[in-house]
């Protein structure tokens, strides 16, 4: 969970940053840019996590705890094409119940960690 909001955060800077300028727009506009703020984070939080668990195993806030995502099949990591499909799940699925299905879940894996065959596991030291 806090691996996903540092993650999140990460993504939604240069979103913020972007659209800063643009808040002091008319207020008839405000939706718009709300929602160009939203798509904006989603595509770049979804590259985020392509590139970073697609070919690292990890994204910095999974780094920082010391827990990488792996491919159950093989345990390597799980290549562009598994974190893009954790990525889309994560997107359109996890911000909504993901937390409970985690949570009910015997591996604590989320949606898109089961439809991947991706679990999350501890990197172990040394």
């Amino acid at each position: 969970m806090v691996t996903c909001l540092f993650d999140c955060f990460l993504a939604a800077l240069p979103s913020s940053v972007a659209f800063a300028p643009l808040l002091f727009a008319r207020p008839s506009l405000l939706l718009a840019l709300t929602l160009l703020f939203v798509l904006l984070f989603c595509v770049l939080h979804f590259f985020y996590v392509i590139v970073f668990e697609g070919f690292r195993g990890r994204t910095l806030g999974k780094a920082i705890l010391g827990i990488k995502v792996i491919w159950e099949e093989d345990g390597g990591v799980p290549g562009p094409g598994r974190a893009a499909l954790r990525a889309q799940t994560f997107l359109f699925v996890d911000m909504l119940a993901g937390i409970f299905v985690m949570l009910a879940s015997p591996k604590r894996q989320r949606h898109g960690d089961m439809a991947a065959g991706t679990p999350v596991m501890r990197k172990r030291r040394g």
